[in-house]
């Protein structure tokens, strides 16, 4: 007889707990607030009639994206200018030029949407050295335009803590550096740090004069855009670290301090640079106490098909299930792995044929509590957490949570034949 047909562990029944508003209200209109935010600068006339302006667009699954570019080419036509969209994002999209313009294809960044040509190129130039030695490099493309309109999401990043971290900065210095420049942070950062090679990196290259501007996206906890901010070369860290401020206030996150078990639907690249966002499940990198929850077992079940196969993040998680490693494309996820100079990130831990199995096991490694003692959460990503399942012996606790509702009634999702159980989320 199996180990798993021997007093096999019982999960408990979910209950639904969703938040009752966002963080902030989503912005009505995208096109008036980025056309503002543009406005706000006052930029010379000059650096913008008659100018081929490059507008960057990254891979990370920002919300409306698509809205924010095309609104951003719409205003740059509008003063006379000409401008291209290149795909601003590292080693991304397996480190092609198809690739990366396939990214931005799947996130509706395509010529005729957005009203102006996509040119996407892995090929970069080495565009100087900063006064401390650093070589820094950018998109060929960008680099023979006459000014960068850098667009990317402010937030807190995955793999360290700082006054700046994921951002217009960081944009600047790795994904406009295409897999040259990201190999070449990765490498600085392992000695140096990653703030202050992005302090450094992106402060020389806007000395340079080549970016025209930035426009900083945040998100609320829903993942729906809820503010733009518009920064000048001479004050774009400044403004970052402002917004970043903001964003923080903002982002999703568990409700929970410490669980025995959380169940994630998915991971994926668009989800968060490291597959799940570290700050979210506590693990990947160092923690102040109470900056992140105590998770005893994190199981992942599947891999999001925007991925493409990229399957980095897996490793963040104790348990998966065979659907996501059999999606896993290795030479993609070794690419971020070696361009990262982080081998643990492209790992693979243990996986499993069937969810019941999965969770059996789960449920003994964290001492087989009884279903009303478990405190499991089941999420489907760590984006998306705002509408969660929790365990019946969470609803107490999370009746009291302030901005919560616990909905009626419970949820008991059963196995199939195959012994795998329907996504609910």
């Amino acid at each position: 007889m199996t180990d798993s047909l021997i007093d096999a562990p019982t999960l408990s029944p979910f209950r639904v707990l969703e938040r009752t508003a966002p963080t902030r209200p989503a912005l009505a209109n995208i096109d008036a607030a980025v056309a503002a935010a543009l406005d706000e600068l006052l930029l010379d006339p000059g650096r913008l009639e008659g100018r081929s302006i490059a507008v960057a667009a990254g891979s990370r699954g920002i919300a409306s994206l698509r809205e924010v570019v095309r609104a951003a080419c719409r205003w740059l036509g509008s003063h006379g200018a000409h401008p291209f969209v290149f795909p601003a994002m590292g080693s991304h999209g397996g480190a092609t030029d198809e690739g990366q313009r396939q990214v931005l294809t799947e996130y509706g960044v395509t010529p005729e949407y957005v009203g102006a040509e996509v040119r996407s190129s892995m090929a970069a130039v080495e565009a100087g050295t900063t006064p401390g030695g650093f070589p820094f490099f950018m998109d060929a493309n960008a680099w023979a335009s006459d000014g960068v309109l850098v667009i990317n999401r402010v937030k807190p990043h995955t793999g360290f803590s700082g006054a700046i971290e994921s951002g217009l900065a960081k944009m600047i210095t790795v994904g406009m550096g295409k897999e040259q420049g990201a190999r070449n942070f990765h490498r600085l950062a392992a000695r140096h740090g990653y703030e202050p090679v992005i302090r450094a990196v992106a402060g020389t290259v806007l000395s340079t004069g080549k970016i025209l501007a930035g426009l900083a996206l945040v998100e609320n906890s829903k993942h729906e855009l809820a503010a733009v901010r518009s920064a000048r070369p001479e004050n774009l860290v400044d403004v970052e670290e402002q917004t970043l401020a903001l964003a923080k206030t903002m982002v999703p996150s568990l409700p929970f301090p410490k669980l025995d078990l959380l169940v994630v639907d998915e991971i994926g690249k668009n989800v968060s640079g490291s597959g799940m966002d570290t700050k979210v499940i506590g693990r990947g990198i160092p923690f102040a106490p109470g900056e992140a929850p105590e998770i005893r077992v994190v199981y992942a079940r599947d891999l999001t098909e925007e991925s493409a196969g990229n399957g980095l993040g897996a490793s963040l998680a104790d348990i998966i299930h065979e659907r996501l490693y059999r999606k896993i494309d290795f030479a993609k996820t070794h690419v971020n792995g070696r361009t990262s100079l982080h081998p643990a990130v492209a790992g693979v831990p243990m996986w499993f044929g069937s969810d019941r199995d999965a969770l059996e096991f789960a449920l003994r490694a964290v001492g087989s509590p009884e279903p009303a003692d478990q405190r499991a959460v089941w999420i489907r990503n760590t984006l998306c957490l705002d509408r969660i399942l929790i365990s019946e012996g969470l609803a107490a606790e999370a009746a009291g949570l302030e901005g919560w509702r616990v909905e009626p009634g419970s949820v008991k999702i059963p196995y199939d034949s195959a012994g795998n159980l329907d996504r609910p989320l």
